[in-house]
């Protein structure tokens, strides 16, 4: 079958890693506001024990760090940052240097998970393998037993089998944290976006996408950099598409406007963003799909140009879109 990719991942990918390689792990020193990680640290539900057996920080030691009446080494900040599951752009102001090894490994798995090119497909199977070290791992590993769980979803979709068991783990592990990174949005956006492709039973996760949709609006509220804009964007444009696959059409337009109304407030609205959104938007409430609609035919005419500027995966995506389990442009 023809999996749905996601925007928002190819533009991760785009940005992050190009070369598809696996990335490792490893300690970077990086500088984080301290009121900023503790707010989320509360919000996520993380528990100071957590801190103390993952990386070795008391807890009298980190809150007179949180008091600064101390410093910690750059290590261990490093470490706080990834016991959160952060991404340094969510907080790039405040970082000096870090390593994304934790959302580069998840979009890897993501974007190969949902390429349908044999290539791709086989290193989705040999990073899936290479996380198996991480399924009896302590909680302190969560975000790799997370994707792993990612995983083991995919493949027991592809063979049929019954899946859900790591649909609930994932869906227990959004409904333990009150706050979103960018970690966390692109996992549920996948999950979704699997659940979809495999005409998979509804799940809990779909009843409750609005969270999802109010934790991007809300990265979008915030001051991003030019790239996580972009691949904030193609959240939005996931997240629609996957409302209209579960007929809620009215939400995927509402959706659009919102993110729209936002751009227009930061003066960060670009042409093409601005067209792709008029054009999903008519998509959303055409009855009847025809290649040989004029609107169509324009937008065709056009994504025939942007083939000289825009990445490959990002191309097929647009030229592979499917409304209404018919593809827009055959």
């Amino acid at each position: 079958m023809m999996k749905s990719s996601l925007l928002s991942i190819c533009r991760l990918i785009n940005t992050m890693n190009p070369t598809l390689t696996e990335p490792q792990n490893s300690v970077v020193a990086v500088n984080i506001d301290r009121e900023a990680i503790e707010e989320i640290r509360k919000r996520k539900g993380i528990p100071i024990r957590t801190l103390e057996r993952k990386i070795n920080l008391s807890k009298s030691r980190y809150y007179r760090w949180l008091r600064y009446q101390t410093d910690l080494p750059l290590e261990l900040v490093m470490g706080l940052k990834k016991v959160l599951n952060m991404s340094d752009r969510e907080l790039l102001n405040l970082f000096v240097s870090s390593t994304d090894e934790q959302i580069q490994m998840l979009g890897l798995v993501i974007y190969t998970s949902l390429s349908n090119k044999e290539r791709e497909c086989k290193q989705f199977l040999t990073l899936r393998k290479s996380l198996e070290k991480f399924r009896n791992a302590s909680e302190d590993n969560i975000s790799y037993k997370l994707i792993l769980t990612y995983a083991d979803l995919v493949v027991h979709c592809c063979y049929g089998n019954d899946s859900s068991q790591e649909v609930n783990q994932i869906a227990d592990y959004f409904s333990s944290i009150d706050y979103f990174t960018m970690f966390d949005i692109l996992l549920y956006l996948a999950t979704l976006r699997v659940n979809l492709n495999f005409s998979c039973s509804s799940s809990v996760m779909e009843k409750e996408s609005i969270i999802l949709e109010n934790s991007i609006l809300k990265k979008f509220l915030k001051n991003q950099s030019n790239e996580w804009k972009d691949i904030l964007i193609g959240c939005v444009i996931d997240l629609s598409l996957c409302f209209v696959d579960m007929n809620n059409h009215k939400q995927a337009i509402k959706l659009l406007n919102k993110a729209t109304s936002i751009l227009k407030q930061q003066h960060g609205e670009n042409l093409q963003t601005k067209e792709i959104f008029q054009f999903l938007a008519y998509l959303y409430v055409k009855k009847d799909i025809s290649s040989e609609d004029v609107v169509i035919q324009k937008i065709k005419s056009d994504m025939s140009n942007s083939s000289f500027y825009l990445p490959r995966n990002e191309f097929d995506f647009f030229k592979n879109l499917t409304i209404k389990e018919k593809c827009v442009f055959e």
